[in-house]
């Protein structure tokens, strides 16, 4: 899902929910704002992120084409 995306690149949030994780390998992605929180989560061929790609510019725009070739 983060194929060509660098390291701590921003992501547009606009909500203020928070995912808590049943099983810390379900967790793909943690972000820091006002503490630690789930943003990416998957299990099998089901991935959510809490933030929306389709606001999140070019790193967002290579997020869902990763999606798009995401071959599970």
């Amino acid at each position: 899902l983060f194929n060509n995306i660098k390291p701590g690149v921003d992501f547009y949030f606009a909500n203020s929910y928070a995912f808590n994780v049943a099983q810390a390998s379900h967790c793909l992605g943690i972000t820091v704002y006002g503490g630690e929180f789930a943003s990416v989560v998957a299990l099998d061929n089901v991935l959510g992120v809490q933030f929306h790609p389709e606001k999140s510019q070019k790193n967002g725009l290579r997020v869902l084409e990763n999606f798009c070739e995401w071959d599970v």
